[in-house]
């Protein structure tokens, strides 16, 4: 890649540069050798991650999700080069936006991620800072935790990551947005599936909550031990 290569993010997996592929800007997502790994192990985990985030990406943009279009994949250095989508990410610019745009964005989000759903696929890591806004759309991005399943506690999971990263964020926006979510998230899937994911959503939530009390009370017993 002849162009200028401009590192962006660094993540648990990953590094993200940004570049020019064939006149476009792009991300060059480049996942890297981690030391504490056996090296056989290694090697086949960035293999399998590469090859499903470049399936993943590929069959959502193919179904017409807002997702970054896939240019070029190097299975040899487990690189992905995609669209870059310039805007800018949910997580920073919720705060700053009306209620009702919150809601557009929210019902057509919640659309998109049925449909993801619908074809088996979980995001992995479904957070406002995995959403861009790029004129006026959201658009999903990240699918390195990505994969295939027929679990709704998948799917559940990416919604219940969605609640608590509204929730953290902007508490006073998350009934508004997590409502009209749900409205398109249920306008594709139905009022049966529907309610099934939103029954195994509050599951997780008690069993979350479960856990975090029964952390604090150990901490507080260890405390005066």
């Amino acid at each position: 890649m002849a162009s200028r290569l401009i590192k962006i993010a660094h993540g648990a997996e990953a590094i993200l540069f940004k570049t020019m592929f064939l006149g476009y800007d792009v991300v060059a997502k480049i996942r890297e050798e981690k030391p504490y790994r056996h090296p056989v192990y290694d090697r086949s985990f960035r293999l399998r991650r590469t090859i499903t985030e470049a399936k993943v990406v590929s069959q959502l943009k193919m179904l017409g999700l807002n997702v970054p279009a896939l240019f070029f994949i190097d299975l040899s250095n487990y690189m992905l080069v995609m669209e870059y989508i310039n805007g800018s990410k949910l997580s920073d610019i919720i705060q700053s936006l009306s209620e009702d745009y919150v809601e557009e964005l929210a019902s057509k989000l919640g659309s998109q991620a049925a449909i993801m759903h619908k074809n088996k696929i979980y995001h992995g890591d479904f957070t406002l800072a995995n959403i861009i806004i790029s004129e006026g759309e959201p658009y999903i991005i990240d699918f390195g935790l990505s994969g295939y399943s027929t679990d709704i506690e998948e799917y559940a999971i990416d919604i219940h990551l969605l609640m608590r990263s509204i929730e953290a964020l902007a508490p006073e926006k998350a009934e508004v947005f997590m409502t009209s979510f749900w409205r398109g998230y249920c306008n594709i899937l139905g009022k049966e599936f529907c309610r099934s994911i939103k029954e195994r959503v509050s599951e997780i939530r008690l069993r979350g909550r479960y856990i975090e009390e029964s952390l604090r009370r150990k901490i507080r017993h260890e405390r005066y031990m």
